[in-house]
């Protein structure tokens, strides 16, 4: 069968693969005191060198900074914020400045913010020492609740659910895990129209850059002896298509959860019933275990992959035991990686196929919010378009059928 679709990055069990490593020219505060020590190190050779302590321009121009970042992993880090090419504004969003005292003997050297009033400053001289702190009898400006740009918690309100109904936890995790298996099956029988929107927020809460992309979209499946699932998403874009900072592959299967093969590694109890859609619907909450081997999620950051665990909330019909909605939490933040947020929330639905009376259950929606160091980004991906492929026992796939909610979206496959 020909594919056109591109691959997506495969890792073991449902994967997040980020690249959330800073971009050149962005910074943290930390980066900006760093700064002063790499510059305070290039005058330290420069002095040794030429009797006497260099304006910024001719330090920038002698290649010492250069040089000088590649004597430690610090100086080399903070090198990349720099550009040495500007010479008015080499730091950018702050002023950059170095005055000589006569003859050349001391310096002073100052990084201040640009453009705001209440903004921070970093100050050194010849001794070496980097000095830190705001503008004095500064009042800042209130500004928004920055709390605002993802979701509660889940524990942080439990919503209201009925209790005058015995909840058979037994049954229906056994059925929702049927309804899992059919998941892993039904993900790769369609390929659908996904589009995907990109935001970032800024420290106020409020969104300050956003992107969509739409995408021809397919998924398979496969799973190793020991029962790890190989999630591989292929997309191919329709459209201008640009990499964002942030990427993540498997996010719309994490019903798999449910799948018999790995449900025990959750501890999982039943808070009521409840209505969700108009659909009565059972409640249960969730928590992976402490099991590092038998972690189901896991985030990368250049190269490097960490474990995730997660807790959460489920929505299971009460009539069939589909899934119809998830949401998940991190257990603790990720201090290695200054991972503070990661919320998931995630809907499934029916997509009718009338010419195959065939029903299958499908991801909708899947919203994922991440906060790390200090930046906030949340993805939306909304699949619609579905279409069908039904493959026989000779192996040749047939034409393709269009689910109810649109035409065909791309090129036959034979």
């Amino acid at each position: 069968m020909h594919r056109w679709f591109y691959t997506a990055v495969l890792s073991v069990a449902i994967a997040v693969s980020s690249a959330l490593a800073r971009e050149p020219g962005e910074s943290t505060q930390g980066d900006h005191a760093g700064v002063l020590r790499l510059i305070n190190a290039a005058e330290s050779a420069f002095i040794q060198t030429h009797g006497q302590y260099a304006t910024l321009a001719e330090l920038m121009g002698s290649g010492l900074i250069q040089q000088t970042a590649n004597q430690s992993t610090e100086y080399s880090r903070v090198f990349k914020i720099l550009n040495l090419r500007s010479e008015t504004e080499p730091l950018t969003g702050f002023s950059l400045e170095l005055i000589l005292s006569p003859g050349g003997s001391g310096y002073h050297l100052y990084v201040t913010q640009r453009g705001e009033r209440c903004g921070e400053g970093w100050f050194t001289d010849e001794t070496g020492i980097v000095y830190g702190g705001k503008a004095i009898d500064c009042v800042e400006s209130p500004v928004a609740d920055a709390s605002n740009w993802s979701p509660a918690d889940i524990d942080e309100a439990v919503p209201a659910v009925r209790n005058d109904t015995p909840c058979a936890l037994p049954q229906i995790l056994h059925e929702a895990s049927q309804r899992a298996l059919e998941l892993v099956e039904n993900l790769q029988r369609f390929t659908a129209t996904e589009q995907v929107e990109h935001t970032e927020f800024g420290k106020d809460g409020k969104p300050h850059k956003s992107s969509k992309e739409k995408f021809n979209y397919g998924a398979e499946i496969e799973q190793n002896s020991s029962g790890t699932f190989w999630v591989e998403e292929y997309r191919e874009a329709i459209g201008p298509s640009e990499k964002p900072p942030l990427s993540d592959t498997g996010t719309a299967a994490f019903a798999l959860i449910f799948h018999p093969r790995l449900i025990a590694n959750f501890d999982m109890r039943c808070e009521g019933q409840t209505v969700f859609q108009g659909r009565p619907a059972w409640q249960v909450r969730f928590e992976e275990s402490a099991d590092p081997s038998k972690s189901f999620h896991q985030i990368r950051i250049n190269q490097k992959k960490y474990q995730l665990r997660f807790r959460g909330r489920a929505w299971i019909a009460a009539d069939d035991d589909q899934v119809l909605r998830l949401q998940t939490d991190l257990i603790a933040p990720i201090p290695q990686i200054d991972l503070q947020v990661e919320h998931l929330d995630i809907t499934y639905a029916p997509v009718e196929f009338q010419k195959k009376r065939f029903r299958p259950w499908l991801p909708e929606n899947a919203s994922m919010y991440i906060g790390y160091r200090g930046h906030r980004y949340r993805r939306v991906h909304t699949f619609s378009l579905f279409q069908l492929f039904l493959v026989d026992t000779q192996q040749k796939t047939t034409e393709p059928y269009a689910g109810t909610n649109g035409p065909p979206i791309s090129d036959n496959a034979h």
